[in-house]
């Protein structure tokens, strides 16, 4: 059972939140087809409004909230062998695992504010908000590396999503349910007394 208390590599970590993050997408264009264009085209709504917002809010907080408090993993996390849990073993219960997803969705928000801002150039209305997103660009660089020098400092390797969330990330063995030793075949019974051959 000591094997369990590995601390999650920050690359594996990094290799399922692309997973997952891709899987969310997927979710997100679900949902926008499904749901919010319709419900736009019945109220009237211009795309973008606050309803679109909140329902895409709620369906990725529901994505990490049902992988995590039922079994600790998420697609991308299972894939690579990663399993969220408390401090002290257990999963996640569903205050702390949305708390937890909130921090994830603002620390996501921070690692592509830079890709985001070099997308501004292509959207000529957003030019005169350039300084501030490049001064936000260099601020949120600057808060993401000094959260991962620090998990590369801590022994179990927590990001602020895992010390706000009083959680941590392991990585699991190759099989964590071996399988019971096979019985040795008994050997061949000598052959029967009445049997004549």
């Amino acid at each position: 059972m000591s094997e369990l208390i590995l601390p999650a590599p920050l690359w594996r970590r990094l290799a399922a939140s692309i997973y997952d993050g891709l899987l969310l997408i997927a979710l997100w264009m679900v949902t926008l087809l499904l749901i919010c264009l319709p419900l736009n085209g019945v109220l009237g709504l211009p795309p973008g409004n606050a309803i679109n917002r909140g329902l895409l809010l709620i369906v990725a907080l529901g994505f990490f909230v049902w992988f995590w408090t039922r079994g600790g993993q998420t697609l991308g996390m299972r894939a690579w062998r990663l399993q969220v849990r408390r401090g002290e073993g257990a999963l996640l219960r569903l205050p702390v695992a949305v708390v937890r997803a909130m921090a994830v969705l603002i620390y996501w928000g921070l690692v592509l504010t830079p890709a985001a801002a070099s997308m501004i150039h292509r959207a000529p209305s957003l030019e005169s908000l350039l300084p501030h997103v490049q001064n936000a660009s260099i601020g949120a660089a600057l808060i993401v590396l000094l959260s991962v020098v620090s998990a590369r400092l801590d022994a179990r390797r927590r990001l602020p999503q895992d010390w706000i969330a009083g959680s941590e990330v392991v990585l699991l063995p190759l099989n964590p349910f071996p399988a019971a030793p096979k019985n040795k075949r008994a050997p061949k019974s000598a052959k029967s007394v009445s049997d004549p051959n």
